[in-house]
C-alpha cells in the first residue's frame, strides 16, 4: 500500500527544499583546486590501484585537501555547505582547514574503491556526502552530521535516496549517504518485527536510523532509513528473522456422512471448534498479533470445516492432530436416530383461544428475554463474567383453524414453556348470571283551559273593537282574505272534552272549553340471564326498533316521504365476571336502559320522546346470593297556568280566563344481580333441565322436543304411583315408585382402564354385572371385576381381550 507512492513522496519532499543563489554567501561553496595544496607524495597513483600516504605530510592533511584529492581522482563534483561555517576568509572553509585527518601506515586501493573509502573518512570527522540532482548534474554536498550539527538532519533526509531491497549490499561501504529500502515480509508480522527491532536497535544518537512498520490491508513490510551500511545490515537482519515457523502442513480431506445432514455438522463444528478455542483461528490469530504478540508455531493452520451438499460430505482442512479430533467429533455426530430431535412443536389448546394466547405469551416471551440480556449487561459491567448466549430464541405462531400453537424451541426452552401452557389451558369455571329489572311507573296529566273571542267586522267606515285570549286550545285564521282573523279552529290533536259555542253563519267559535285528563301505569320486570366462562365479559341485548322518515319537498308532486334510520329502545347489559377466594365475585356490570314515552304513529316523521337510564359500577357478590346493586327513583311534578293577568288569579271564577296544567311522573327502577358460580357440568344440566321445563309450559313439550328430542319432565307425579288402598275401586294415596334409583349413578373404576373406554358416562364400562379392566396395561380388557349392575340402556364397550 505504501510502495508505490514512496518514490514520489521523496521526490516532492527533495523538490521542496528552497535553492539557493550560488552568489548568496551562504550557498555552498565549491572549493577551487588552484586554491589547495595537495602535499606532495600524500598520494601515488599506480594504474587503477592508489596508494595513500598522509604519514608523511609534516602536519597531516586537511579536510579540505582530502575534498580536492577526492575530486582529482573520483571525477566527482563537489561542494561544502557553509551555511554553518563559524567564520574566516570563506565561511565554512576554516573548520575544513582546521581538521585534520591522521592515517598512520599507508593504504593501497583501488580507485574505484576510493569514494567510499573517502565517505568513511569523512563520516569519521562528522560529514556525509549528500547528493543532488542526477546524472551530469549531479553534485555531491559535503555537510555536517546532525550529531555535529542538529539542523543538517532535515536537509539529509530531504535528499534521501530510495533503493529497492536487492541493491542495498551496494552501499554497505557508503556510510555517507543516507538511503531508505522496503523489505517485504513473507512469515513474520511486520508490527511485531518493526517495533522489536525499533527497541533493540535503534536509540540515543541513531535518529537518523529507524524501522518502519508497513502493515495494513494485504501490505506486510518494514521500511529501513539510515545510512548505507546501516541499512545493508539491517536488511540482512530482517530477512534472517523472516523465516517459515516451523509446524506441520495442513491436510485436506473429504469425510462422507451416513446418516447426519452436511450442512448441519459442518455449523456445529465450527461452532465448537471455535468456542473451544482448538484450533486458533487466522482471524483469532491476526487480531493477537495485531496486539504485539507472536504467532505460535503449529497454531496458524485454521481448521474450517465446510459442507458439500452434492453428496452429502465434509470438506475438513486441519493439521494433521486436529484433524483427528474432528474426525472422531464427526464419526459421534453421524449416527442413526430412532425418533429425530426437532426444534417444532405443535401444542393443541382445549379451552382457551389460540389467538388470544398467542399475543400475550408473544409480549411475555419478548419482555422475559430482554430482562435477560439487561441482567447479562449489567453483570458485565460490574465486573461478573458473563458467557455469550447464543441459545435459539422462542418463536411462536398461532393457527385458528386447529386452536393450536405452532412453536419453535430448544429442549429445555419448550420443557419450561410446556410447563406454562399446561397452567395456563385449563377449564375455566363458568358462571350463570341472573338479573332482575323492576321498573315501575306512574304518569298522571289533566289540563282544562278556556277561551274567548269578540270579532265583528266594521260596515262602511265605522270603527269596532275586538278581543280574544289564546291558550294553545285552538288557532284563529282569516276566512274572507280581510286580513283580520274571523275563525277559530281547535287543535285536531287534542284528547278529551272539547266544547264550545257557534256563532253566525262563519262558524265562529266565541268561546270554547277544553278538558282532558291521563293516567298510565307501567309495571315492568325484565329477568335477562346469561352463561359466562370466568374473566370473559358477556352482552344481553333486547331492543324494540322504530322506523323514522324523512319529508322532502317535490315541485308539482308535493311532498315526498322516504326512510331515514332506526330508532332503538330497550335493554343492554354488559356484565364480567371474575372468581376471586373464598367464592366471591367481582363483577364489573354496565347497564343501559331506554323507551319511548308515547305511541308510534305510524309514518311519523318523528319518534316519540326516549328516555335513557344508564348504571354503571363493579361489585363484589357471594356466590349463588341475589343481592340489589342500583336502582333510580325518579317523582316529578309539573303545574302551568296560562291565562288573562289578574282575572285567572280570581278565586274558582279564574278557571275560565285560562288554562290549567299538571302532570306527575313517578318512576322506580331496581336492578338484582344473582351469580351462581358453575364448578361442574352437572350443575349445568340441572338448570338447563329446568329452563327446558319452562319453556315447554310456554311453547308446548312438542316444540320444546324439535330442539331436545330426548327431554321429559321431571316431576314428583312420575315416581309416585297412585293406588286403591280400601277397595272402593278409588286411588286414594300414591307410593313413591324407587325403581329408577336401584343403579348407583356413578361407580369410581380402579386400576388401568383403557383409553377406549375412558368417558363421561361411568356406566358404560360395565357389561353383565361386572367392571371391566386392563391390568397389564397393554390397552386390551383382560380383567372382570363384579360389582352392582347398571340401568338398562347403559351400553357396552367392545369386545377386547379375555372376558
Amino acid at each position: 500500500m505504501f510502495l508505490p507512492i514512496l518514490p514520489w513522496l521523496l521526490a516532492v519532499t527533495a523538490s521542496s527544499l528552497p535553492l539557493q543563489d550560488p552568489q548568496d554567501p551562504q550557498a555552498p561553496q565549491e572549493p577551487a583546486a588552484g586554491d589547495i595544496q595537495i602535499p606532495e607524495g600524500a598520494v601515488q597513483e599506480e594504474g587503477d590501484w592508489i596508494t595513500l600516504a598522509f604519514d608523511e605530510t609534516p602536519e597531516g592533511l586537511s579536510l579540505r585537501q582530502f575534498i580536492a584529492m577526492a575530486q582529482k581522482i573520483t571525477g566527482l563534483t563537489f561542494t561544502v555547505d557553509t551555511s554553518s561555517g563559524q567564520g574566516g576568509a570563506r565561511p565554512g572553509t576554516a573548520d575544513l582547514d582546521q581538521q585534520k585527518i591522521l592515517l598512520y601506515g599507508r593504504k593501497r586501493m583501488r580507485k574505484s574503491d576510493f569514494y567510499s573509502f573517502f565517505q568513511i573518512m569523512m563520516k569519521i570527522n562528522g560529514y556525509v556526502c549528500v547528493t543532488q540532482g542526477s546524472g551530469d548534474l549531479a553534485v555531491i554536498v559535503i555537510t555536517p552530521t546532525p550529531e555535529k550539527n542538529p539542523t543538517a538532519g532535515q536537509a539529509i533526509k530531504a535528499n534521501t535516496l530510495f533503493v529497492d531491497a536487492e541493491d542495498v549490499e551496494q552501499f554497505k561501504s557508503q556510510p555517507g549517504v543516507y538511503i531508505t529500502t522496503v523489505v517485504r515480509l513473507k512469515y513474520a508480522n511486520a508490527q511485531t518485527l518493526g517495533t522489536g527491532l525499533r527497541n533493540a536497535v535503534t536509540g540515543p544518537g541513531t535518529a537518523q536510523e529507524a524501522f518502519m512498520p508497513l502493515a495494513g490491508g494485504s501490505e506486510n513490510a518494514i521500511l529501513i532509513q539510515g545510512f548505507g551500511p546501516f541499512v545493508a545490515w539491517a536488511t540482512r537482519l530482517v530477512r534472517s528473522l523472516d523465516v517459515k515457523p516451523e509446524g506441520p502442513e495442513p491436510v485436506l480431506e473429504k469425510i462422507p456422512l451416513q446418516e447426519a445432514s452436511a450442512e448441519e455438522v459442518a455449523q456445529l463444528l465450527q461452532d465448537l471448534l471455535e468456542d473451544t478455542g482448538s484450533p486458533e483461528t487466522r482471524a483469532a490469530q491476526r487480531a493477537r498479533q495485531a496486539e504485539g504478540g507472536a504467532a505460535i508455531p503449529g497454531y496458524d493452520i485454521e481448521t474450517r470445516v465446510i459442507a458439500f451438499p452434492r453428496d452429502n460430505s465434509l470438506l475438513v482442512v486441519a493439521s494433521p492432530d486436529n484433524l483427528e479430533r474432528v474426525k472422531d467429533l464427526i464419526a459421534k455426530l453421524d449416527t442413526r436416530l430412532e425418533v429425530p430431535e426437532t426444534n417444532f412443536r405443535v401444542y393443541q389448546l382445549q379451552n382457551i383461544s389460540a389467538k388470544d394466547l398467542a399475543e400475550d405469551l408473544k409480549d411475555f416471551l419478548e419482555r422475559t428475554q430482554q430482562a435477560e440480556e439487561q441482567a447479562a449487561r449489567a453483570q458485565g459491567q460490574t465486573g461478573g463474567t458473563t458467557t455469550a448466549r447464543t441459545e435459539q430464541r422462542i418463536v411462536l405462531q398461532d393457527q385458528e383453524e386447529t386452536n393450536s400453537l405452532l412453536i419453535t424451541a430448544t429442549r429445555t426452552k419448550w420443557a419450561e414453556l410446556e410447563r406454562l401452557l399446561n397452567e395456563l389451558d385449563k377449564v375455566q369455571p363458568q358462571v350463570l348470571i341472573e338479573t332482575a329489572l323492576i321498573e315501575v311507573t306512574e304518569d298522571f296529566a289533566r289540563d282544562f283551559g278556556v277561551e274567548f273571542a269578540s270579532v265583528n267586522p266594521p260596515d262602511g267606515d265605522f270603527s269596532t273593537g275586538f278581543g280574544f285570549t289564546s291558550t294553545g286550545l285552538s288557532t284563529l285564521i282569516d276566512t274572507d282574505g280581510d286580513n283580520l282573523a274571523d275563525t277559530r279552529v281547535p287543535d285536531q290533536s287534542r284528547t278529551g272534552l272539547v266544547a264550545g259555542i257557534l256563532d253566525g253563519e262563519d262558524f265562529g267559535i266565541p268561546l270554547l272549553v277544553a278538558a282532558a285528563q291521563t293516567t298510565s301505569n307501567t309495571n315492568i320486570l325484565s329477568i335477562p340471564s346469561i352463561l359466562v366462562t370466568n374473566n370473559r365479559a358477556a352482552t344481553v341485548e333486547s331492543k324494540d326498533e322504530i322506523p323514522t322518515a324523512t319529508q322532502t319537498p317535490t315541485q308539482g308532486v308535493g311532498v315526498t316521504t322516504t326512510f331515514n334510520d332506526y330508532q332503538e329502545a330497550g335493554i343492554k347489559l354488559s356484565i364480567t365476571p371474575s372468581i376471586s377466594s373464598r367464592k366471591y365475585l367481582r363483577l364489573a356490570v354496565s347497564l343501559e336502559i331506554s323507551a319511548f314515552r308515547g305511541t308510534f304513529v305510524a309514518g311519523s316523521v318523528v319518534p316519540p320522546p326516549r328516555i335513557t337510564r344508564s348504571l354503571t359500577t363493579t361489585v363484589y357478590l357471594p356466590d349463588g346470593a341475589t343481592m340489589w346493586i342500583g336502582g333510580i327513583i325518579r317523582d316529578d311534578l309539573s303545574q302551568d297556568e296560562t291565562g288573562i293577568p289578574w282575572l285567572s288569579d280570581v278565586p274558582v271564577l279564574g278557571w275560565v280566563f285560562g288554562r290549567h296544567e299538571k302532570s306527575t311522573l313517578k318512576t322506580t327502577l331496581y336492578f338484582f344481580c344473582t351469580p351462581r358460580i358453575l364448578e361442574r357440568f352437572d350443575e349445568l344440566v340441572d338448570i338447563s333441565e329446568r329452563a327446558k321445563a319452562r319453556a315447554a309450559e310456554v311453547i308446548s313439550l312438542e316444540r320444546v322436543r324439535q330442539v331436545d328430542p330426548g327431554f321429559q319432565f321431571q316431576s314428583p307425579l312420575d315416581v309416585i304411583l297412585d293406588e286403591d288402598v280400601n277397595g272402593d275401586g278409588q286411588e286414594e294415596t300414591g307410593l313413591l315408585d324407587l325403581s329408577s334409583f336401584s343403579a348407583p349413578a356413578f361407580v369410581a373404576p380402579t386400576g388401568f382402564i383403557a383409553p377406549d373406554l375412558v368417558g363421561a358416562d361411568a356406566m358404560s364400562f360395565y357389561r353383565d354385572g361386572a367392571l371391566l379392566l386392563d391390568t397389564d396395561r397393554n390397552g386390551v380388557v383382560d380383567t372382570r371385576v363384579p360389582t352392582t349392575q347398571p340401568a338398562a340402556g347403559a351400553r357396552n364397550p367392545p369386545q377386547q381381550g379375555n372376558q
